[in-house]
Formats: C-alpha cells, sequence, structure tokens
C-alpha cells in the first residue's frame, strides 16, 4: 500500500488527534459549589443531591439548607473534581484563579452570557487564559450546565423528578435543547444531559470522545449547531462507533451558499449540508434532520436492546393507519416482507375471521382484542422473518380507561412475543402526548419503546436499524498518479482534465487540439467521421453553445471552427447511450464529497445523484452506486463495474491530489461493452483566491 493511502486509515487509539480532557466533567467522584447562596438554593440542592462528597463555597460562611460554607476554596478539606461557578463577571477571573491554583481542573460555567453586557468578552478571555494555563476544562460559558438523574447535577435550571436514569447522554450545542431532554418526561432514560454554551475551552468533539470511554454510556444524542474542529469531531465520531455506542447527530443552521460559487456541476449539486451529512454517515454516526425524529431515536436506543435488521411486521387497531405505517415506511429503506405462508395459515386457523391476513396486520374486530392481537403478535415472533415487531396502536392519556385496558395487553402481548428473541418491540401512535403512567412504566420496565408520530417513529425505525459499528476500513491499494505537470491554479482545459482522468484509466473519448479550420480537419479526419467540435476551455461549453455534435464532413468541421474562434478540440463522437455524471467536490470543512448520478446537461437541475465522504472502499463505491436514484435500472453488470471503477478514481484523485479541488465527469456515455467519457472538468485550488 502506498504511503499516500496507508495514511488515510482511521487511526490507532494512541495515534488519535489530541483530545483535551474532560474526565472532572462526565465522572466527578467530589464538587463544590462555589458562590453558593440562598438565592440559588434549588441548585445547590441538586448539585449536593447526589450522594458523593460535595462542598459549598462564599465569601459570607452563611450556612445554605443546613450545610456548612467555606469562606474560600483554600479552607476545603480535598480538592474537588469539578466546581459549578456560581459567580459573577466581576470576580469570576479572581475566584477562577483561587480555583486553580488549589488544584481544581474542571469547571461548569452557566453565567457569562447576556447577563453580563459589554463585560463578557474581556471575562471571557481572562477566564480561559487562565484555565488554559492549568490545563483545566470549562463546561461553557453561557450553558446550561450538566445534568445526571438522581441528584449531583451542576444545572443552572430545574432538573425534574421525571429525569430518569438510563444509558443515553446528550451533547447540545443548544441550552434550550438541553433542557428539552429533561423535560421531556420518563421515556428516555439517560445516564448525562451536558449543554456545552460558547464551548469555551472544550467542545462537543472533546464530550464525545469522553463519552466514548464512559462506561455508563452506551448511546448518544448530538445537538449541534457549529463544528470548531471538524478532524477531532470525525474522531469522536470514529471512536464512539469504535465502540459500538451510535450517536445520533441533529445539526442546525446548515446552509447551500458554498454550493452557489461552485464552478463544477457536482458542486452545485453537493451543498454543505450534504456534505456534513456524508460526514456524519462516513464516520460511524446517524443523522436526523428535525428535534422529533431526534427523540424517537434517543427513544429506541434507550431500550436494553436495539434493531437489528429493517424487515418490520406490523399490527394495527386500523386499515387505514396499516396504510399510512406502510407509506412512511418506503422511503427509508424499512421493508415489510409478505406474511409468511405458514403464518397466514396459523392465524385463519386460530381466527377463522382473518380473510386475507397480510403485513402490516388489520387485527380489528377479528376477535377479542386482548385475545387477537397478543397471539399473532407471537405468530409472527415465532416465525423468525422480521427484525422489528411494531403495534401501530392510538394510545394516549386522553384516551378512555376501557380502550387503554385494551392497549396495555397488546403492549404486553409484544413484550411477550420478543422476550428472549433477537426482536426489536416498539409501539407507533398518532398522537404525541403522554401515555397513561401504567402503560408507560410496563413499556419502561419491559423494553417496549413507545415512539409518537407514526412518520418520525417510521424514519427513527430505519436510522437506527440501518446503523453498524463501525470497522476499519481496508483501503484499496494503489500507486499515487503524478498529474503534477498538468496542475495549475484555476479550472483546467478539457483536454487537461481528460488526459488526467486516462492517467487514472478512466477511457476518455479519442480527442486532438486543433489552432485553426485546417488542423481541426486533418484531426477529424485522423479520428474518422462523425466527430465532435467544441470550444477549447471554457466548464459548461454546452450551455454557451459551445459544443457542435454529428460533424460529417470536412465543411462542417470547417465551419464549426471558425465560428468557436479557430482554436477547438476535436473529439471522436461516442454513440450516444445512459448518460452518467460523477464528481467530485472537496467542502473546506469535511473533505471531499464524491458524487454520482444520471447525467447530462439536466443533472444539475435534476440532482438525481447519491453521495459519499472520501475515501471509499470498493464496497462503499458499489454501495454508493447502487443508491443512486433509478441509475441501477440504466446499467448492465459491465456498466456498472465502469460506474464504480469512475467513482473510486474520483476518491483516489481526491487523496492524492488535496489541491484538486472540484472535479466532474459529465456524461460517462454507457454502451454495450463498458462506459467513456465524453467531458471532464478539474478546478485546481488557487492560493489567490
Amino acid at each position: 500500500m502506498s504511503t499516500a493511502l496507508s495514511s488515510l486509515e482511521p487511526p490507532l487509539v494512541e495515534e488519535r488527534i489530541a483530545h483535551r480532557d474532560v474526565t472532572g466533567l462526565i465522572d466527578p467522584d467530589c464538587v463544590v459549589v462555589i458562590g453558593a447562596t440562598d438565592r440559588r438554593r434549588s441548585v445547590v440542592a441538586e448539585a449536593i443531591a447526589g450522594g458523593g462528597r460535595a462542598f459549598l463555597v462564599h465569601p459570607s460562611g452563611e450556612s445554605i439548607l443546613g450545610e456548612d460554607v467555606y469562606t474560600s476554596v483554600r479552607e476545603l478539606p480535598e480538592v474537588p473534581d469539578c466546581a459549578l461557578m456560581l459567580v459573577g463577571h466581576q470576580a469570576i477571573v479572581d475566584v477562577m484563579r483561587e480555583a486553580l491554583e488549589f488544584g481544581i481542573r474542571a469547571f461548569v460555567l452557566p453565567g457569562l452570557g447576556a447577563e453580563s453586557g459589554a463585560h463578557a468578552a474581556e471575562a471571557i478571555a481572562a477566564v480561559l487564559e487562565l484555565a488554559d494555563s492549568y490545563d483545566a476544562a470549562i463546561l461553557g460559558p453561557n450553558c446550561m450546565g450538566m445534568a445526571v438523574p438522581n441528584g449531583g447535577s451542576m444545572y443552572v435550571a430545574n432538573v425534574p423528578k421525571t429525569f430518569r436514569r438510563g444509558h443515553v447522554s446528550v451533547i447540545a450545542q443548544s441550552g434550550s435543547i438541553a433542557d428539552a431532554m429533561l423535560n421531556c418526561g420518563p421515556r428516555i432514560g439517560f445516564r448525562a444531559v451536558f449543554s456545552t454554551g460558547s464551548e469555551g475551552n472544550r467542545d462537543a468533539a472533546d464530550l464525545l470522545m469522553g463519552v466514548a470511554e464512559d462506561p455508563q454510556t452506551e448511546a448518544i444524542g448530538l445537538f449541534v449547531e457549529t463544528v470548531r474542529r471538524p478532524e477531532a469531531f470525525a474522531d469522536g465520531l470514529r471512536a464512539c462507533a469504535e465502540a459500538g455506542k451510535p450517536v445520533v447527530c441533529l445539526k442546525v443552521g446548515r446552509s447551500r451558499v458554498a454550493a452557489q460559487a461552485a464552478l463544477a456541476h457536482t458542486g452545485a449539486m453537493v451543498g454543505s449540508s450534504v456534505a456534513f451529512s456524508n460526514f456524519i454517515h462516513h464516520h460511524g454516526g446517524i443523522e436526523v434532520t428535525d428535534t422529533s425524529t431526534f427523540m424517537e431515536a434517543l427513544e429506541i436506543l434507550g431500550q436494553p436492546k436495539w434493531p437489528t435488521g429493517v424487515r418490520l411486521g406490523a399490527i394495527s387497531e386500523s386499515g387505514g393507519e396499516c396504510g399510512m405505517l406502510a407509506d412512511a415506511a418506503e422511503p427509508t429503506g424499512l421493508e415489510f416482507p409478505p406474511m409468511p405462508y405458514e403464518v397466514v395459515a396459523s392465524l385463519q386457523e386460530r381466527f377463522p375471521n382473518f380473510l386475507n391476513p397480510a403485513n402490516p396486520l388489520d387485527a380489528w374486530m377479528v376477535d377479542e382484542t386482548e385475545v387477537v392481537f397478543p397471539e399473532s403478535l407471537e405468530l409472527m415472533a415465532y416465525s423468525g422473518e422480521f427484525d422489528v415487531l411494531l403495534a401501530q396502536v392510538d394510545i394516549t392519556q386522553y384516551r378512555g380507561d376501557a380502550e387503554n385496558d385494551w392497549c396495555l395487553a397488546i403492549v404486553k402481548g409484544l413484550a411477550q412475543a420478543t422476550k428472549d428473541r433477537r426482536i426489536f418491540p416498539a409501539v407507533t401512535t398518532v398522537h404525541v402526548t403522554d401515555p397513561p403512567r401504567r402503560i408507560a412504566s410496563f413499556a419502561a420496565a419491559h423494553g417496549v419503546a413507545l415512539l409518537r408520530g407514526t412518520r418520525a417513529s417510521v424514519e427513527a425505525l430505519a436510522a437506527v436499524s440501518a446503523w453498524h459499528p463501525f470497522t476499519a476500513r481496508d483501503l484499496d491499494a494503489h500507486d499515487e498518479v503524478d498529474v503534477s505537470d498538468l496542475l495549475r491554479p484555476g479550472a483546467l482545459t478539457e483536454h487537461e482534465s481528460a488526459e488526467i482522468m486516462e492517467r487514472y484509466g478512466i477511457p476518455m473519448a479519442d480527442r486532438r487540439l486543433a489552432e485553426g479550420a485546417e488542423e481541426a480537419v486533418a484531426a477529424a479526419q485522423d479520428l474518422g467521421f462523425p466527430v465532435v467540435v467544441k470550444m477549447n476551455g471554457p466548464a459548461h461549453k454546452a450551455t454557451v453553445g459551445g459544443v457542435a455534435l454529428g460533424l460529417n464532413s470536412v465543411e462542417e468541421v470547417s465551419v464549426a471552427t471558425q465560428a468557436f474562434g479557430g482554436s477547438v478540440l476535436v473529439a471522436q463522437e461516442v454513440a450516444s447511450g445512459p448518460e452518467v455524471i460523477c464528481g467530485m467536490t472537496r467542502d473546506p470543512h469535511y473533505g471531499p464529497v464524491v458524487a454520482v448520478g444520471i447525467g447530462g446537461r439536466y443533472a444539475e437541475a435534476l440532482s438525481l445523484t447519491a453521495t459519499s465522504l472520501a475515501p471509499l472502499t470498493h464496497d462503499q463505491a458499489v454501495r454508493l452506486v447502487r443508491r443512486a436514484p433509478g441509475l441501477s435500472k440504466l446499467t448492465t453488470e459491465e456498466t456498472f463495474d465502469a460506474i464504480v471503477y469512475t467513482v473510486l478514481v474520483l476518491s483516489r484523485l481526491a487523496m492524492d491530489h488535496p489541491t484538486i479541488v472540484e472535479a466532474d465527469i459529465n456524461p460517462l456515455i454507457l454502451g454495450p461493452n463498458g462506459a467513456v467519457a465524453v467531458d471532464a472538468l478539474i478546478v485546481v485550488e488557487d492560493p489567490e483566491q
């Protein structure tokens, strides 16, 4: 394997990008509240309620909640692991210096936000300089803090009693989203919720690495507004995936500004939001796009077992809701396999009123609800044909007691049918209100996910079901191709771009450069008619009338050459066939993104592409081509392989030559025995722009 490729393999643990220590923030054994006053008694009470060692400090020394209060950090009998700083901007620098000198190395700093006004920036700069000089970790400033169930939270808002213990950790750059996690009721069991605020000297990447190593965390929710250090962020995602811990990521504030400035077709189709999506998936994360799906995914991952496949077996109290469920699932990649013949026969034998049992199964009024639903679920589970058993039932606390009695019976039947089986049990409902407490308590105790909103629930199931633990990528070995003689800043000519592609093994239509009509005619005669004559140079020549197709005579070539100003590219005309676009664009934050899809002059408008972050293995390239909408229907085995090879070349090109920022092959024309590229564009970074 070449040095260039081997350096791209995921680093070993000891070779990871330097992450800053957050141990004191994630799992402190001893804490101190500095600035503890009666005015903040609820915050103080929560911080010291965890059962661990806790101290209070305030210059007044006045007792709070019956607890002793030290007048200075220097009086403490031991050095705490973490300090909650309830101190205003006027005193924060001096208090921080004293705490650092005493030996404290982790701080939760909720202040220095809007309440500090114009003084905030100066105070923040001084605090961060002090903390960095001692290599101390700060959560914040301007954050809500860190919350854990059952007391011990260093959090400046109410921590409700319904905030229950579990194995899901959430890292949120938004304090409001962090607070929403605490106030979602008892549906999700949390290890901890971290509000990172302004991320002074510890960011989401550091906390990702921290929870990856935390034995009490098994799944992570991540709400992101900005990625400050993409390489460290990627490393944290990989560390979580390697540890078998899914990361569900919701990012807001995505923009298409970068795409508007792109020269190549691919760059215009792959905006920064698409690049981020590929970035998350490439490094083992799960992306969702709204808070509803985010919450449902965390509900799923909060269960003792997770979905292991995409085969759904479903039952419902309504034929209409069966159809709604199937409609929601179809675009997500989840499958509703046909009801197995043996199950159909057993259902009809046990319940003759089942005329045509199908999947999803409408069991309403077939027999007593408390009988037909549990027994049908048991038969479906016993078949072994389903990865997920799902009941679409209208569970809400506002339904009548009698109806909720049989809703509970269905949930119990679902739990029993999946017990000791590798089948994930879930309930979906059209409602978004809380279920009755007795149903919620039973579901939580027996590992049944109670999901809300059919579409969000199905999207979350699909996202989690498709996740698998990260394994190191086995990149295909190849020797770096020398194209240094052709690289210069800016957009290369088509002839130069095509030569680079040819050096990497991409078949290009035969072509000749010509200056004037006489050379163009000679080139056409050498290539053999019909030929294509193109302007030599600009990108997207067809859109400005710079391409003449199907020229079959000396006269036609001469006229076209003169019309294009004399400097032209004469190329062999390739027989028409399905057209494919393959391209690469380098996102400034997340790296090179490879795209493939149906091509031609309308490729950008249609944007029927699939994308992935580079580098790619052969298997990843195969999956990428299969994901491109409609593309597989246009291919034979030979042309499919040709597209895969082209995608791999673009991935290698991006990794071998970091100065290449965009590359397009559009179109790649599919023929009976393979594919030929008839146009290419490569753009090289211009340091002056």
